[in-house]
């Protein structure tokens, strides 16, 4: 994961391979980044989650996953992981009166 700003730096040590810290920070943001949205777009009214869309959500993710030469379990977890995501989304997007 090389990025231009780091990675082309003078007079200072350049790191090619990106810290635990910033690998943590940058799927913190990404996780931030995607729920927002989704809890933004369900509150509109604009999607509803049904089969259709997760079904393309999975076959997205498999996709990807496949690039990534992810394994069986890997891959198993991502999309519990964006499952979980999504579940979140919604029930954030609908309050419960208390």
């Amino acid at each position: 994961m090389l990025t231009t700003h780091r990675d082309c730096k003078h007079h200072v040590e350049r790191n090619a391979i990106p810290s635990l810290g910033e690998i943590e920070g940058r799927v913190a943001v990404l996780e931030v980044v995607a729920q927002s949205a989704l809890t933004h777009v369900f509150c509109e009214g604009h999607v509803d989650i049904d089969a259709d869309l997760l079904s393309e959500i999975r076959r997205a993710l498999h996709r990807k996953c496949r690039e990534l030469k992810l394994d069986g379990e890997d891959t198993a977890s991502a999309l519990s992981y964006a499952e979980e995501l999504i579940e979140a989304a919604v029930e954030a997007s609908h309050p419960v009166p208390q």
